[in-house]
């Protein structure tokens, strides 16, 4: 996939958890009970996973993309352990 269609659809899918998650807060009824409630709590944690999402799709990092690949197996942690 593109970068440029990854950035996309990643505001596109913030936007959609935001706006549920919006609605949820402000415009869903306050007086659901039973059933209805669990409802709710289930569509609260649908937005904050699509909030997730879309940080996925705005950065894709695995653990190949990593560069320290250092096999020192006492690496320096301070100028006092150059001496």
């Amino acid at each position: 996939m593109s970068t440029a269609l990854r950035r996309t659809a990643a505001v596109l899918v913030l936007l959609a958890g935001a706006a549920l998650g919006f609605w949820v807060v402000f415009g869903a009824p306050h007086d659901w009970t039973g059933g209805m409630r669990l409802l709710k709590f289930a569509l609260g944690l649908t937005s904050l996973g699509l909030i997730s999402g879309s940080a996925w799709l705005m950065f894709p990092g695995s653990a190949d993309d990593d560069e320290d690949s250092d096999t020192n197996p006492h690496p320096m942690t301070g100028p006092l352990d150059a001496l």
